[in-house]
């Protein structure tokens, strides 16, 4: 009895060498799971997420818009090109592209901030007073925004007299403030200086305004109608702000794109 109790042992004993052996075998020719993968595969596997994290290129983004916004860019009251300006394609293409130090949700924050650039207004300042500030520079803003609309409207066959009332008003409010700086001391009050600096940013803007639609007329030529709008706005954003700010009907613009307001 006893033998066959220890024959037993052994016999299960034989059974776990046997086990532990055949374990042993087992790990020494499994593969190491870091190998697995093709380093190959590892490769791609990264260009592909390269792929994904590149920010699209000014040619996608257009084409991409196009999708986004299809039909007539030049219907009426240009409301595929305002919609188009308003969408996040084109919103997070100024992020990347136009940046500026300020957070903005809407395009018309965007361009109340870039259109401000003081780049543009100090050489004529600079020009009519001594020591332009900030100040100046938005005040001046004020009213070169207010000019130009008027211009605008005038090709659409509005009176300017209508437009009196603001200009008053900015004359009494902004024009103040610039007077104030830099026309009046405790010596005297050059009122005639004053009034020739407004006489003088209405020619500035009317210049401003010329070389904008000769630049809107470059794309007009290289891409043509439909698809001119679309190039101004993602090359130059504050242009296509003007034009969405001042026009209204299209054939208008496409008159004054095409430079027959300025002959």
């Amino acid at each position: 009895m006893r033998f066959f109790k220890c024959e037993r042992f052994f016999n299960r004993l034989r059974v776990c060498l046997l086990l532990a052996v055949s374990l042993f075998f087992a790990c020494q020719s499994s593969p190491d799971p870091s190998a697995l993968k093709p380093e190959r595969e590892d490769i791609d596997t990264e260009d592909g997420i390269a792929s994904i994290a590149r920010p699209p290129t000014i040619e996608e983004t257009f084409e991409h818009l196009k999708r986004e916004n299809p039909g007539d860019i030049l219907d009426d009251d240009f409301k595929t090109l305002r919609r188009l300006v308003t969408s996040k394609t084109y919103l997070d293409f100024l992020r990347r592209n136009h940046p500026i130090d300020a957070q903005y949700q809407t395009f018309d924050a965007f361009w109340k901030i870039a259109a401000l650039d003081p780049s543009q207004y100090l050489p004529f300042l600079k020009e009519h007073l001594e020591k332009p500030a900030e100040e100046d520079i938005a005040n001046v803003h004020l009213f070169a925004v207010h000019d130009r609309h008027v211009m605008t409207r005038e090709y659409h066959g509005e009176n300017p007299e209508r437009f009196q009332d603001k200009w008053v008003k900015l004359a009494r409010g902004p024009g103040m403030d610039i007077a104030l700086r830099h026309f009046v001391d405790d010596d005297r009050v050059n009122g005639f200086d004053f009034a020739l600096l407004l006489v003088e940013i209405t020619l500035y803007v009317k210049e401003t305004e010329q070389a904008d639609a000769a630049l809107a007329q470059e794309f007009l030529n290289k891409h043509g109608e439909q698809d001119a709008l679309i190039w101004i706005a993602l090359e130059d954003p504050v242009l296509i702000g003007y034009i969405l700010k001042d026009f209204t009907d299209p054939q208008v613009f496409l008159k004054w794109m095409r430079g027959e307001f300025h002959q």
